[in-house]
C-alpha cells in the first residue's frame, strides 16, 4: 500500500507540479505533470499522458522511474511542507482499467502512466 503521508500530499489543495525522471542510453529526461492529475488505483499511480513521446521512448529501453512529489501545506518531518522521492517502474498503457479511469477525468488524455512503486521516501 502507498503511504499515507504520500497520498496526502497528492489529494492536499493547492495543486503542485510534480517531476517524472526516466532514462535511456545514458541520458535522464524530466518532464513535469500536477498532482491533481494523480489518481491512485490500488498500489499504483495513474497519471494522465497527453504528449510525454520521451518518456515513452525511455520506457521501452528501461521501465526505471523516479518522481518527485511535494506539498508546501502538508506537515512534514519537522515544518510544514514535504515531499517524497518514489522510485519504481512504469508502462503507458492506451486501453483496459487504468486507462478506462484516466481517459474519465481527462478527456484529453492519449494513454495512462502507471507507475509501481517499489519505494517511497519522504524526503522533508
Amino acid at each position: 500500500m502507498l503511504d499515507e503521508k504520500l497520498i496526502e500530499v497528492i489529494k492536499t489543495p493547492p495543486d503542485s507540479a510534480f517531476a517524472i525522471v526516466t532514462q535511456s542510453n545514458g541520458d535522464s529526461h524530466v518532464v513535469n505533470s500536477w498532482n491533481s492529475y494523480i489518481e491512485i488505483s490500488g498500489d499504483e499511480i495513474v497519471v494522465p499522458v497527453g504528449r510525454m513521446l520521451k518518456t515513452e521512448d525511455n520506457l521501452k529501453v528501461d521501465n526505471r522511474v523516479k518522481l518527485t512529489i511535494t506539498n508546501r501545506e502538508v506537515m512534514g518531518e519537522r515544518y510544514k511542507g514535504t515531499g517524497f522521492l518514489v522510485s519504481g517502474t512504469a508502462f503507458m498503457t492506451s486501453e483496459g482499467t487504468y486507462f478506462d479511469l484516466i481517459k474519465s477525468k481527462f478527456p484529453w488524455a492519449r494513454a495512462a502512466l502507471v507507475v509501481s512503486c517499489a519505494v517511497c521516501e519522504q524526503t522533508l
